[in-house]
């Protein structure tokens, strides 16, 4: 303890940087894991709007298709077997049809019509044909055409599908109200082919066929039934051709006759066995499909949890870290320069001053650089207590209420970011890091961007942003660092102008290019227009305008490593104009000097 108390004071500042590296850290994780979690639920919901589209669009497509069967049967009193062949043959049904079984006509029967109907379908050559099942009933169904012609739909012709209660409830629907009824699960005729041993859940759809057409008053609809244009659907080979984003790799679907889920009126799962859903990620979707309703079931598998996450929380986590460990060996190199200067021998005492000097500075801005941090720091913390208390209450969370604590954060998220870029910049510039990427640019429309970018904050702050470039301004430059520039000196016009216009004039002066940003804002005294673009200077006093000091400082290293020049003039309550002059070329670092540009009046004029 005797030895680490000194050391912690010693290194206080060091310490308490890496503490606030961590702490936004964090909270940028926290933000990170939230978008995350965010995107992976849209991308659920759209998964859930595509399926429920997709099925109710081919179901549609289905019915349309049964109508317009209806109307070959409608435009013709008899319809011929090879007719209603060749035309279901033009459907092309196994290609454009996915799913479906066949097309099919049954036809209504009275029990007087049985015995001459049986004689007329043999006679057409299917010796075989009989009706089926057996026994009396006052009303007979007949299936006497269904194509295309396998073994599966041959097993059909024949069955009075009226003598089964579901496909009779949907065929008197059908019947009714003269549109398509769908009917309830069934084991579909096709099912009992010798020899298979895959068997699926069906159900069929009816569009009622009446003689005289279809516009027939609804009490004589029974009297003038003529049969139903039906369809069989196998759900397995129905639900396979379904196309959305995840379908049976990593979202399942659930398929149930009514609104009701259960086992007993389910029509189709892609859920394996023993895999359960994600939690949070089930969502049920009520689909009418030919008059009646259906459940759609999705849900998430494990995989879809696994391909929605991201390796950005560990970057974020290990970058913070980084920083915070980099702010802490650059605040502990300080301290232990404080102190070797402070021990350094009397022949050095000289030196020992100007390092004190030095240190004076480095405390003044470590002051500014915590209140800096500090502010966004409590406003995050003030935020997150009340969702916390609000949350621990167990009152109805308020979704507008979190929604503008959440951006509150994200605020300060951003401006805590900023704060270490800035810190980040004068690291590079210190140690000579800085790279210059020239690319051909034009100058007129980089500041044309800038002021585009700026114009919500201009409005926010009342301020009118006017450009005035009149021709284009090629040159090669770093157009990462150039707009850094034009950011600083437009932010700082924004910040300080007091809601005036701020005018950006772009001009060409033969081998150089001229940028002027001038507000009409508090001005600059003469004594701080010397000294404003060195390091952790300002001009104003930090309880009035937040900021670390460095923005003209960077900003003036930017534009020299251009090869250009930045200046000011200024009067005291009237404003202040900044000036770059940079060179069309930028020279590179290994090229000669380049000419000096010419001379911008910097003298103040306050």
């Amino acid at each position: 303890m005797p030895l680490l108390l000194p050391h912690l004071r010693r290194n206080a500042a060091a310490y308490g940087a890496l503490l606030v590296g961590l702490l936004i850290t964090g909270v940028a994780v926290l933000h990170v894991g939230r978008g995350i979690e965010e995107r992976r639920t849209h991308r659920f919901e759209e998964a859930v709007r595509y399926g429920t589209l997709g099925m109710q669009q081919r179901m549609d497509t289905y019915q349309a298709m049964l109508l317009g069967t209806r109307g070959l049967f409608s435009s013709s009193q008899l319809v011929e077997r090879s007719e209603f062949h060749a035309y279901v043959e033009s459907l092309e049904l196994r290609r454009r049809y996915p799913g479906i079984q066949g097309i099919g006509f049954a036809q209504w029967l009275r029990p007087e019509e049985r015995q001459s109907h049986v004689a007329e379908i043999r006679a057409e050559g299917l010796s075989e044909y009989h009706l089926w099942p057996e026994g009396e009933r006052p009303e007979y169904t007949a299936i006497v055409f269904l194509e295309p012609q396998d073994a599966r739909n041959r097993r059909a012709l024949g069955f009075d599908m009226f003598s089964e209660p579901t496909r009779q409830e949907a065929m008197r629907r059908a019947m009714e109200t003269g549109l398509a009824a769908a009917s309830g699960r069934v084991r579909l005729v096709q099912e009992d082919v010798p020899g298979s041993t895959e068997t699926q859940a069906g159900f069929l759809i009816y569009v009622p066929v009446y003689h005289g057409g279809v516009l027939v008053p609804p009490e004589r609809r029974r009297e003038q039934m003529r049969g139903f244009v039906y369809a069989p659907f196998r759900m397995g080979d129905l639900v396979e051709g379904l196309r959305f984003p995840g379908f049976q790799n990593t979202i399942d679907l659930d398929i149930h006759d009514g609104t009701k889920t259960s086992d007993e009126n389910l029509l189709f799962s892609s859920r394996r066995a023993g895999e359960a859903a994600v939690p949070g990620m089930r969502q049920e979707v009520v689909l009418e499909v030919a008059g009646r309703p259906w459940t759609l079931v999705f849900t998430a598998r494990e995989a879809f949890v696994a391909s929605n996450s991201s390796g950005q929380l560990v970057t974020v986590a290990i970058s913070g870290v980084l920083v915070a460990l980099l702010l802490f060996f650059i605040t502990r190199s300080q301290v232990n320069a404080r102190t070797a200067a402070e021990a350094a021998s009397v022949e050095q005492q000289r030196l020992a001053s100007e390092a004190r000097a030095a240190v004076q500075v480095r405390d003044d801005f470590l002051g500014v650089a915590a209140h800096e941090l500090r502010t966004p720091l409590t406003s995050l913390k003030l935020q997150l207590q009340l969702l916390y208390r609000q949350l621990r209450q167990g009152v109805e969370v308020d979704p507008g209420r979190v929604q503008r604590a959440v951006d509150a954060c994200e605020r300060q998220t951003t401006r805590l970011s900023q704060l270490v870029d800035s810190l980040l910049d004068v690291s590079r510039l210190a140690s000579g890091r800085l790279e210059l990427r020239l690319e051909a640019l034009e100058l007129d429309e980089v500041v044309r961007e800038l002021a585009r970018r700026f114009e919500t904050e201009a409005q926010m702050a009342g301020v009118r942003l006017t450009v005035d470039a009149p021709r284009p301004i090629p040159g090669r430059w770093d157009r990462l660092r150039l707009e850094q520039v034009l950011t600083n000196l437009v932010a700082n016009a924004l910040k300080y102008g007091q809601g005036a216009p701020v005018d950006l004039r772009v001009r060409d002066e033969g081998e150089y290019a001229r940028v002027e940003v001038e507000d009409r804002g508090i001005g600059i005294d003469p004594e701080d227009a010397r000294r404003i673009f060195d390091r952790f200077e300002r001009a104003v006093s930090s309880r009035h305008y937040g900021g670390l000091g460095l923005g003209l400082f960077i900003s003036r290293q930017l534009v020299e490593a251009l090869g250009g020049r930045i200046s000011v003039e200024s009067r005291p309550g009237q404003g202040s104009t900044f000036i770059v002059l940079l060179p069309r070329v930028t020279p590179s670092p290994k090229a000669h000097a380049a000419p000096t540009p010419p001379e911008t009046p910097r003298t103040p004029l306050h």
